[in-house]
């Protein structure tokens, strides 16, 4: 089982109109929506406000087999993001996360909800926010102390924290900790901003040590890069492109979930083989094309995914 820790919030997209549409989102959350509906067995741990937003995503969680505590509510409210969508299906955000339903917990509460089936411990993205990181160091701790693999987007969001100097000192600390780390060309940017791209990946897999660092670039494509090995893939293009709402969460989803399905997380990253790593960045990059053909983070089923890779592996 694939265990999820971090935000789930309400993204209000704007429309042509000036109206908004209401989509469950939050990159974690997503990721874990992603793993449920590629049938990989998945534990969302934070708390759901009891407002009629937090039910539906506790419905949602049901629907797509993601297990949630059903007594694990709070009675804060969901968290909102307003949502714009430039021309080129980028979206921009402005997010209200004070006072709000997953920072209300303790990290005894969620610790000890991570089912003991557990194999690799995600989180990653407005999770790091410098008022709760104490927290979430001691669940992962204690995680690493029971042999469960660590996971990390750091989907930098420096604009959106309390402190952003302790938020990015705080990156700084839980990158080592990572047996898996996912992080984008603009995430590595703000981080090393003095930096090329090269030299600032070759920062991170110097922290990381051992570690598998996915590395996405936009339309350049992505890499899966380790200790000892780098594998590249360019971006598959959509038929029709809808938005990249969630796209990196959906790539990273079907990543986890190729490592899951073939047990590659009890191997050594940098002894995985080039072709696992390369079937498995094909995997990622093709979920990720599924997803941006539409609006919002609508990531493929596992009948999905596989009909397309079908259908790639055919041309």
């Amino acid at each position: 089982m694939i265990a999820v820790i971090g935000e789930n919030i309400v993204d209000l997209l704007m429309q042509q109109d000036g109206s908004f549409t209401a989509h469950l989102g939050g990159s974690p959350f997503n990721l874990a929506i992603g793993l449920g509906k590629l049938d990989t067995a998945c534990s969302y741990l934070n708390p759901l406000s009891q407002d009629r937003f937090g039910h539906l995503f506790a419905n949602y969680l049901q629907t797509h087999h993601v297990i949630h505590n059903s007594e694990h509510y709070s009675h804060l409210p969901s968290s909102i993001a307003l949502v714009s969508i430039d021309q080129f299906g980028h979206p921009h955000y402005s997010i209200y996360r004070q006072g709000i339903a997953d920072r209300d917990f303790d990290s005894e509460q969620l610790f000890s909800a991570i089912p003991a089936e557990t194999r690799i411990l995600h989180t990653g993205s407005l999770a790091l926010e410098p008022q709760d990181l104490p927290k979430l160091m001691n669940i992962i701790n204690k995680a690493k102390a029971k042999n469960i693999k660590i996971s990390i987007d750091i989907n930098v969001r420096s604009r959106f924290v309390s402190d952003q100097q302790a938020y990015i000192n705080g990156l700084f600390t839980l990158i080592p900790l990572c047996d898996y780390l996912k992080a984008s060309n603009e995430d590595l940017a703000e981080l090393y901003p003095q930096l090329t791209h090269e030299d600032a990946v070759n920062k991170i897999l110097e922290i990381m040590g051992n570690g598998l660092l996915a590395y996405t670039l936009g339309d350049k494509g992505a890499q899966i890069i380790t200790r000892t090995q780098r594998v590249t893939a360019t971006v598959v293009p959509p038929i029709i492109l809808g938005d990249t709402v969630g796209a990196g969460d959906t790539f990273y989803a079907a990543l986890l979930t190729y490592l899951h399905e073939h047990n590659l997380d009890q191997i050594a990253p940098q002894q995985l083989s080039t072709a696992h790593l390369e079937i498995m960045l094909h995997h990622a990059t093709t979920a990720a094309s599924i997803n941006v053909s539409r609006i919002g983070c609508v990531p493929p089923t596992r009948a999905e995914l596989h009909a397309a890779l079908r259908a790639s592996n055919a041309q």
